[in-house]
């Protein structure tokens, strides 16, 4: 059925549309119905959809001058990408190329070969989500809110976020040069392609205080299982009081998510409410029998994101934990992988999440209990960073930190 003629009544280029309505119609089965249909079992205007898809890309594949860079690969990732920025799930719901899978698959998994920073698309530019603690990235300044306009010289701003960071990456021991514009202004760094064995949790305890920084960087598959390894460490080094930092962690797993939540709550503790696209209702709950006593106070900020999200407003909403900072990126969808034919990926949000009180949070983020911007050189400063620093300078550089510790009787 696919060689018939269509509109114009010119003849389908079969290898091309085959190739992308196949996936097209994958991709749009899958989201209507939650499994693989054939085209002919797709809603009458979804036919349509790719009806017009197919005549839009016949006349590219017939008249389009520069024959030679017509790549159907490429314009079908580029037809779902597309697809997906219409839903207006922006940073979250997206589109995974197969070597985009396994980057993904290899920063859930703490290890991978880079410079540590994570980049997300906003509004068309290259934007640091967050840089990677103990990374080069990190160790050159670079910073959450950083656009990427250059790499080695040659400007990136016309070009997409996947094309990007196959720039930025590359083997161990090279060099990559990024220009970063940061309040207008440009600079260059160099950076070292290093491997990262990256632990998503560090600590501290502040001198002269009962009181420990704990930081979550991300989450990934063993975030909670090293939380848990960074409390201990904490309390025998006579920590009572505890500063959760998620500054800056843009999510990942959501189980992970729960589990550190489930620590730290009374056990029947709402920690999310799931709602799905019928807007049927699911409470998640706390379960854990022995959950953590002590005092504690959460940091957050706009890179804090998805299950940076939920952790926070699960303490803030059940009177576990203050929230301090400024508001989060306000994600609220949960993502449900759709692997296609082709191994590439669509990371889809199948439900929105709400807080304990049935906050909504897409869009408009966490909201803390005490806001504190960050200081004139918003500097968020990390456990590491704090070693050889004493009580006095912590509290002078990191201002969040230091409202934080006011709150639980330690500044």
């Amino acid at each position: 059925m696919w060689r018939e003629t269509f509109k114009s009544g010119r003849r389908v280029s079969v290898g091309g549309v085959l190739l992308v309505l196949a996936v097209l119609a994958f991709v749009a089965g899958a989201y209507v119905y939650g499994k693989s249909q054939s085209p002919a079992g797709l809603a009458e205007e979804d036919q349509e959809s790719l009806t017009l898809y197919a005549e839009a890309l016949q006349a590219v594949r017939e008249d389009y001058v520069d024959q030679e860079a017509i790549d159907s690969r490429q314009q079908t990732y580029g037809a779902i990408e597309g697809m997906i920025d219409s839903l207006g799930d922006q940073g979250h719901t997206r589109f995974l190329s197969p070597d985009e899978v396994e980057r993904n698959r290899e920063g859930l998994s703490g290890s991978y070969v880079g410079i540590g920073v994570r980049l997300e698309d906003e509004e068309g530019r290259a934007v640091v989500a967050s840089p990677i603690d103990g990374s080069p990235a990190e160790r050159a300044g670079i910073e959450t809110g950083d656009v990427v306009v250059a790499v080695n010289g040659e400007s990136v701003e016309d070009e997409n976020i996947t094309e990007i960071s196959e720039r930025v990456r590359g083997p161990e021991g090279s060099q990559v040069e990024l220009t970063l514009r940061r309040d207008g202004e440009e600079r260059e760094v160099s950076l070292e392609r290093t491997e990262l064995e990256v632990s998503s949790a560090s600590w501290h305890r502040i001198p002269g205080t009962e009181a420990a920084h704990l930081r979550l960087s991300s989450f990934s598959s063993d975030s909670a299982e090293e939380l848990a390894g960074a409390v201990e460490g904490a309390r025998e080094a006579g920590a009572g009081k505890l500063v959760l930092d998620l500054r800056s962690n843009p999510g990942g797993q959501l189980d992970q998510a729960v589990e550190i939540a489930d620590s730290f709550l009374e056990p029947e503790s709402i920690i999310y409410i799931r709602e799905d696209s019928s807007g049927e209702r699911e409470e998640v709950a706390s379960s854990e029998p022995d959950p953590l006593e002590a005092p504690l106070v959460v940091l957050v900020d706009e890179g804090s994101a998805s299950s940076s999200e939920i952790v926070a407003g699960a303490l803030r909403d059940n009177g576990r934990a203050e929230v301090v900072g400024t508001r989060t990126f306000g994600t609220g969808t949960v993502l449900s992988p759709v692997t296609l034919d082709d191994g590439s990926e669509i990371l889809l949000g199948v439900a929105e999440w709400l807080t304990p009180d049935g906050d909504f949070i897409r869009e408009s983020g966490i909201e803390p209990d005490v806001e504190v911007k960050p200081g004139e050189d918003g500097e968020a400063l990390t456990p590491d960073a704090e070693q050889d620093l004493s009580q006095e300078e912590i509290l002078d550089r990191d201002p969040q930190l230091a409202r934080a510790l006011e709150i639980l009787g330690e500044a």
